[in-house]
């Protein structure tokens, strides 16, 4: 094996555990009205390596430059994850590389994997934006009952003893329907051996789904706050890149994800022209090997770890890319800053004078 000076790794400024969403699949077997598919979803890439997808062997490698950097987290994602085939083999070895291993899924798939990957997983993610099927189909664009096949996915998963976190993207048109949701993961949770939990999440801005955000936005501080009248004061959790809301509504956890409220900006974001709702919060990392910060595919934006990068370049790279989450600081300000960059106007006002 040859020994490589690698120039020495930037310290995160942050004892939180800093993830990196490990994108595994740059398709999906959804349409999901408020998912940013055309760009890339969570796989966004530069055009000039789009399609140019790793090996599992050199995923892998890649996966070992981002943790031998710093990086404890790590979330796979997609895309479907699940619609790569050598999923279990990816996560098997994530496991040897990071403090904390995710995945997030619609649950398609999930079944036929879900015995051979439980065991080196600390969380599952099955998204889920309703209970009821014909809402839910509309979302999705899917002609079938995916309401039936998350909930199986979900109950399967807490059978095996993985806890599960419900992601519900929040919409005006779907608030109704938390109590339901509420009801079902109570029933679940009376089974085990794991629990399950609701994740509420903003609805993410994107500029194709401009109209649809404008209209179904609904921010979670004002829904935080109807919670607080109905069910007691949250427990507040800071986290790098955003804050959680955590209250306990009847056995079942719910936790409000605001990322809106004073997301983490470097010195970059100042001139960048993809203001993003989110900000800074970790990194990406697509199929192709493409690393990056930011949601978007800016070449200035990230840097390619391809299958011939050495530990020391792999290094250099990266550590462009750590010194900005070691710069950012939270700018209460971001929200109203994206709203003005794109010129947006939300049916319900989202913002606190």
């Amino acid at each position: 094996m040859q020994i490589q000076n690698s120039p020495p790794m930037l310290a995160l400024n942050t004892a939180d555990i800093i993830y990196v969403r490990a994108s595994v699949s740059s398709r999906c077997n959804l349409n999901c009205v408020y998912c940013p598919k055309p760009s890339g979803m969570e796989n966004r890439v530069p055009e000039k390596y789009k399609g140019q997808e790793l090996s599992t062997e050199h995923y892998l490698n890649n996966l070992s430059h981002l943790a031998r950097n710093g990086i404890k987290g790590l979330a796979f994602t997609g895309g479907e994850p699940t619609l790569n085939p050598n999923l279990p083999v990816l996560i098997i070895g994530a496991r040897k590389l990071f403090h904390r291993v995710e995945l997030t899924t619609n649950g398609f798939r999930l079944l036929q994997i879900l015995h051979q990957i439980a065991p080196y997983l600390d969380l599952i993610k099955i998204s889920l934006d309703g209970v009821d099927p014909q809402f839910v189909k509309r979302i999705t664009g899917s002609t079938k009952d995916e309401v039936g096949r998350a909930f199986t996915a979900i109950r399967e998963s807490c059978k095996v003893g993985l806890n599960v976190a419900v992601n519900m993207v929040i919409m005006r048109s779907n608030i109704a329907q938390i109590p339901d949701m509420i009801k079902l993961c109570q029933e679940i949770n009376k089974v085990g051996p794991g629990k399950v939990y609701i994740s509420l999440l903003d609805l993410y801005f994107s500029s194709e789904r401009k109209s649809f955000w404008e209209k179904e936005f609904f921010p979670l501080d004002l829904l935080e706050e109807n919670f607080t009248k109905q069910y007691g004061v949250p427990v507040k959790e800071e986290k790098f890149g955003c804050r959680f809301y955590w209250l306990d509504v009847d056995g079942v956890k719910i936790r409000f994800k605001d990322s809106i409220s004073a997301t983490q900006r470097a010195p970059k974001c100042q001139s960048c022209q993809f203001y993003c709702q989110e900000g800074i919060y970790g990194l990406k990392h697509s199929i192709e090997g493409w690393v990056t910060t930011c949601p978007n595919n800016d070449l200035n934006h990230g840097v390619l770890l391809s299958p011939k990068v050495t530990n020391t370049d792999a290094d250099r790279l990266l550590n462009s890319l750590i010194s900005d989450i070691c710069m950012a600081q939270p700018d209460p300000y971001s929200f109203k800053n994206l709203i003005r960059f794109y010129g947006l106007r939300p049916s319900i006002s989202a913002i606190k004078e």
